[in-house]
């Protein structure tokens, strides 16, 4: 396949992603890969071991599907290839009887591989995952965020995106689920580029004022930045460097991994009628005591599953894409309110006001920041992270075991005893908790 052929067809695919520097993450063919019984294993290299936008898929699944038993499991290792997974599988793969196995691969593959080496090194793989009887799961690497664009790539991300297109005409062959987050994110991720060089700038001023407050020049920077603190449109930096995005670039590779793998996008929606204090259509929610008593209203909410957790270092980015919030849709309709605004309060907590108008529209809860749901949000995340350290540790006893050494067999079944306990405690925090909601007219501003 020639290089102009692969870069129209992905032209065409990326058309309307920077609108608004919004990513409109589209869904893949197919159903969502968990099942319930699973052990999911998420290979990949140092993007993977990073534990960020894994551990963020993991939480939404904890919090999605809170009835299903299943279980993650990180491998990712720095700097690996293709041919590097392959020896290590047996202790780090296999060792974990999974059923699935998804397949991050790529940035180092790149300068070592052709595309038609990669393929061929993938095929290997899939056979190795087969030959356990898991089911694969294929992930397009993620792209380089140097600014390289489809209007001009780069030699890095011309490979990435040939490798991109390449999995996608095996996954639709062989029918594996496959997720493509080149094509949608290196165009955001570009048209960001200057906005991310900006709050970097930023970021480094702040830095210099506080080590040395009086410096040369410092009043001109505090004039500067007093500026650009007054605007409501802050610059959005993916963190992290070109090839290792931190938490908010992290994000939104979580969001289009999953939004390409069909994950589901409704949390919950309840509808009220506050003027006859009477509860309306509620779809995977349960709604009780409503009460409407002056200007207040009050109810009890009972969801079945729960928002998708966002960490806090990487809020920012839900400024600029609607990736996150497309995935958590937890929604509240309120009709009949005679008030203007509402201060919303869940179990006491003042979480946010909000115009009547918005709730008679629907107003969408899956991206608060606080209160009790956000909070189990973060436990949820809090735990996936701490199971997840405990996973690492047993990766290097796994090797002891394997290459011989038995002094390290009771260590390692103490670890791994210690991963299910962790595992139970995440899926006890993700049960969803009936709150208390009570909608009280704000004041004039």
């Amino acid at each position: 396949m020639r290089m102009a052929q692969i870069r129209i067809w992905f032209g065409l695919a990326v058309v309307g992603l920077l609108v608004c520097l919004g990513a409109n993450f589209a869904n893949a063919q197919g159903e969502f890969p968990l099942k319930d019984g699973d052990t999911w294993i998420m290979v990949g290299d140092s993007i993977t071991a990073q534990r960020l936008h894994t551990n963020y898929i993991e939480a939404f699944c904890y919090a999605r599907f809170p009835n299903l038993t299943f279980c993650f499991r990180n491998s990712g290792v720095g700097g690996d290839t293709i041919p590097k997974v392959l020896a290590r599988f047996n202790y780090d793969v296999a060792a974990w009887n999974p059923s699935v196995v998804s397949v991050e691969l790529g940035m180092n593959d790149k300068g070592g591989f052709s595309t038609e080496k990669f393929m061929e090194n993938m095929g290997t793989l899939l056979g190795r995952i087969r030959e356990i009887k898991a089911r694969p799961v294929l992930l397009s690497p993620s792209p380089v965020n140097n600014g390289s664009s489809t209007a001009k790539l780069d030699g890095g991300n011309a490979k990435l995106q040939e490798y991109a297109a390449a999995l996608k005409t095996l996954s639709e062959k062989e029918k594996i689920p496959y997720a493509n987050q080149f094509g949608l994110l290196v165009d955001f991720w570009a048209a960001n580029k200057p906005n991310e060089t900006l709050s970097n700038t930023l970021g480094s001023m702040k830095g210099m004022l506080a080590a040395q407050p009086n410096m040369d020049g410092a009043d001109h920077l505090k004039a500067f930045l007093e500026v650009w603190a007054k605007k409501d449109k802050q610059p959005v930096t993916m963190m992290g460097d070109a090839v290792h995005p931190g938490a908010t670039g992290q994000l939104t590779m979580a969001a289009a991994l999953l939004s390409e793998l069909k994950a589901p996008g409704l949390v919950s929606t309840a509808t009220i009628d506050a003027s006859a204090g009477t509860a309306g259509e509620a779809v995977q929610c349960k709604i009780e005591n409503v009460k409407m008593d002056g200007d207040k209203l009050s109810f009890d909410r009972l969801d079945n599953s729960l928002p998708f957790p966002v960490p806090n270092d990487a809020r920012a980015v839900l400024a600029i894409t609607d990736g996150v919030e497309k995935l958590s849709q937890y929604m509240l309709t309120v009709n009949g309110l005679k008030a203007a605004r509402y201060d919303v309060s869940i179990d006491g907590v003042n979480v946010a006001t909000v115009a009547a108008a918005d709730l008679a529209k629907g107003w969408n809860m899956g991206l608060l920041e606080k209160g009790p749901i956000a909070d189990q949000c973060r436990s949820i995340l809090q735990l996936v992270g701490s199971k997840e350290g405990i996973v690492s540790s047993w990766r290097n006893v796994s090797k002891a075991v394997q290459g011989g050494d038995a002094g390290q067999k009771e260590q390692l079944e103490k670890l791994t005893q210690q991963t299910k306990d962790a595992d139970a405690k995440i899926r006890a925090a993700a049960k969803p908790k009936q709150h208390r909601f009570e909608l009280s007219a704000a004041a004039a501003k």
